[in-house]
């Protein structure tokens, strides 16, 4: 169960990012794209689609965003080295133009074009997630190959807990065959975790480090599973609890099935 940050207390966020490499599925579900009001009568938008990046194993990335009153552009001062942005009109997010400045948002590629040599390449575009969720919506198709990378949310809802892939970067990618020798998944992620403890399986194969997520608003509680058991060891023996480290790994998909007997 999520535990509420309180006034007061400053905690950095744990962050965590994930990279996938694979073959659209789901653009013909329902939830595929979906456009609606919110409860404030803003126009919203989402997009769901999967990635298989391995034969049988498929993640599902979601993206989505509404109109707001100002989107952010950034570009990096020369003088102090830092960072700057502006706030620009929703209006004019497509037509603000000013030297140097770049918009906050998702990096596509998600279209072909001609380039200057006739070769077909990816039309990149960078929209905040409003319009690129309609952009995703309008251009990818079950079995094209993409490239996603993106941000990991952990969240809970009702006692159940929520693992989220939010994408900041969805292009186009040479199609990949499963079944070629040289065929190499890549499905894996990256996450600074507070570590709690690590406890191995009945068989000693395996082991499950049970850690803290910090968000902006919540302490979330997760799992990662170890198949390195002298890894696991070195946890157990040197690390104390509410230790922050950062952690990595391959993204695994599994699926609970049941066994059904059918009678005529």
């Amino acid at each position: 169960m999520a535990e509420t940050k309180k006034k007061g207390i400053d905690l950095p966020q744990t962050r965590g990012s994930f990279q996938v490499r694979g073959k659209v599925t789901g653009t013909l579900k329902d939830n595929f794209y979906v456009e609606k009001p919110t409860k404030t009568d803003k126009p919203w938008r989402s997009v769901s689609f999967g990635v298989e990046f391995n034969p049988g194993s498929t993640m599902y990335v979601g993206l989505n965003g509404m109109e707001r009153d100002v989107v952010k552009f950034c570009k990096r001062d020369d003088e102090t080295k830092k960072t700057v942005t502006k706030d620009v009109p929703w209006k004019d997010r497509f037509t603000f133009k000013e030297d140097g400045y770049r918009l906050l948002g998702v990096n596509l590629g998600v279209e072909k074009v001609k380039d200057e040599k006739g070769k077909d390449v990816n039309n990149k575009k960078t929209l905040v997630e409003y319009d690129a969720a309609k952009e995703i919506s309008d251009h990818l198709v079950d079995d094209k190959t993409v490239f996603v990378k993106g941000r990991i949310e952990y969240g809970s809802y009702k006692d159940n807990h929520t693992t989220k892939f939010v994408p900041s970067q969805v292009s186009l990618a040479k199609d990949i065959d499963f079944d070629a020798e040289d065929f190499n998944p890549l499905a894996d992620f990256t996450q600074t975790i507070v570590f709690m403890s690590v406890k191995p399986n009945e068989e000693k194969t395996k082991a499950t480090v049970e850690a803290k997520i910090v968000n902006y608003d919540s302490i979330e509680d997760a799992e990662f599973v170890m198949t390195d058991m002298a890894l696991a060891r070195m946890f157990d023996k040197n690390l104390k609890p509410y230790t922050s480290i950062k952690v990595w790994g391959n993204i695994s998909v599994e699926k609970d099935t049941t066994e059904v007997e059918t009678t005529d």
